[in-house]
């Protein structure tokens, strides 16, 4: 999606229609869509709902006039909310009609007081409905919660929660991603397949790494970005023709990011790009980041849609790190209180926003060093950002190609306020389960990179993923629940 500078996710209106059996009374599921709504505008979410009496739908004109006015009104998804038992064939109809995914909700009973008069038995309603949809083949465009049958607060929720999901959907199947260059050689594990990624909708614009280069060369005036950067980080050095070389490059990414309307970009970095341009990318990575345009090392396409699908359901800027180390146990006196197999470094040169950093500073990358400036002072080498990640939640997210699909992992824990006593941009982070889902699901599976939320977003990529139709999602099991294949009869 390609989206306002500082904006990290699309915007998102969402639509809102009720159901009543004709053997039900309609003003029972009046009654209940006005509380319903009202609890979810409280939390700030305005729907919108289709006028006249298609407003509770009874009949198959009622689900074809709501959803045709939910169309017209630019809903990008909509609620179906069964106020009463609902009519199955008419719920189906408008989920066949609408063509936008549909949150599938059932109002729970109210009040012991009421259950002669005021019953709606939509919990026995939503069974029809669900098979209703099933049957014609419409579910995989249907969300229903975890815990579809709801209170007016705890359908609100449900609203909210969705609201998220649409997000990530909306912003991948309108995602542009640009890839500057092929992998780099020593890079083979960030190999993409185009139609694995087109399969959730993102488009791909394959450039070269010649493309930059000529787009630098033409660029007339990066001045005010000289002076962004250095305002952003000090640290850079007082070398003006080294500074020239970062904003004209930051530039370069900006026009491209205009012209070919992307949401993210992938760059040809270690080392090709180091000595075709003379500095290392991490920073100005980390600046668009920030700005809601994440930028992938390595032209790794897989990590950059995964960083997009995170940004979009955190609503923030996030980064893309290795799984890089284990952790030593005296790296820290508080690590006795955790299980230290769970814990792993994460790591990458510096291409981390600088507000998720304590104390950023411009440095140079060891490890290109020794490779490329052995015996002198660093030049091309410089442009990491150096820092410990601060203390966060987080969601761990990665995609990768299975045939022409996608398959991903979802993990969730935190960054430690820990000095990882490294180089480099580096967290200290705690993943429960980890060790089990490394051994017998990263291995083999997925590649080192991961894209991180600096948030819990879990629950919204996992249903997002399912929406977008990704149908292997690898969660860490919990204890005692063994992987295919694992030893059960190891104790460690």
């Amino acid at each position: 999606m390609h989206l306002p500078l500082g904006q990290y996710s699309p915007d998102i209106k969402l639509g809102f229609v009720s159901a009543s059996r004709n053997c039900f009374p309609r003003p029972l599921a009046e009654e209940r869509s006005v509380k319903l709504i009202a609890a979810t505008k409280e939390l700030g979410i305005e729907l919108t709902s289709p006028q006249g009496e298609c407003a509770i739908i009874e009949t198959r004109a009622h689900a074809a006039d709501a959803a045709a006015q939910l169309v017209a009104a630019g809903c990008d998804a909509a609620v179906l909310f069964l106020g009463n038992f609902s009519p199955e064939i008419e719920d189906a109809a408008f989920v066949k009609a609408f063509p936008g995914p549909v949150l599938l909700i059932a109002a729970a009973e109210e009040s012991a007081i009421n259950l002669i008069q005021k019953r709606g038995d939509a919990l026995c309603g939503l069974l029809s409905a669900a098979m209703a949809i099933r049957k014609r083949d419409l579910q995989d465009r249907v969300h229903i919660p975890e815990l579809p049958v709801v209170s007016a607060e705890e359908g609100a929720k449900e609203i909210a929660h969705f609201r998220k999901m649409i997000k990530v959907v909306k912003g991948a199947r309108n995602a542009t991603i640009g890839l500057f260059g092929p992998r780099p050689r020593d890079f083979e594990t960030c190999n993409y397949n185009i139609a694995s990624i087109q399969s959730i909708g993102v488009e791909i614009e394959e450039l070269g790494l010649f493309d930059l280069q000529n787009e630098i060369k033409a660029v007339q005036e990066s001045k005010a970005i000289a002076a962004e950067q250095k305002a952003e980080m000090p640290s850079i050095p007082n070398d003006p023709d080294f500074a020239g070389r970062l904003s004209d490059y930051e530039q370069a990414i900006r026009n491209f990011r205009e012209r070919l309307k992307l949401s993210g970009a992938a760059t040809q970095c270690w080392s090709e790009q180091e000595l075709s341009l003379k500095h290392v990318p991490c920073f100005i990575n980390g600046r668009m980041a920030d700005k809601g345009f994440p930028i992938a090392c390595e032209n790794d396409a897989y990590s950059l849609v995964a960083e997009l699908l995170a940004q979009y359901a955190s609503d923030n800027t996030v980064t893309v790190l290795d799984i890089n180390h284990s952790i030593p146990g005296n790296l820290h006196e508080s690590l006795k209180d955790y299980p230290l197999k769970d814990m792993v470094g994460m790591f990458h040169c510096g291409n981390t926003a600088s507000k998720l950093l304590k104390n950023p500073e411009m440095k140079y990358q060891l490890i290109m060093k020794r490779l490329m400036e052995p015996d002198t002072e660093p030049d091309i080498t410089r442009g990491t950002i150096e820092g410990q990640i601060a203390a966060s939640p987080i969601t761990v997210v990665q995609v990768h190609g299975h045939g022409d699909k996608l398959r991903a992992y979802i993990c969730e824990g935190h960054f430690l306020d820990l000095d990882p006593k490294t180089f480099g941009c580096t967290g200290t982070a705690y993943i429960p389960g980890f060790h089990r889902f490394y051994r017998h699901v990263l291995l083999g599976n997925y590649h080192h990179h991961a894209a991180v939320a600096f948030a819990h977003v879990g629950a919204v990529l996992f249903d997002a993923f399912k929406l977008l139709g990704i149908e292997t999602v690898d969660v860490p099991l919990p204890q005692g629940v063994p992987y295919p294949g694992e030893n059960v009869f190891r104790r460690f």
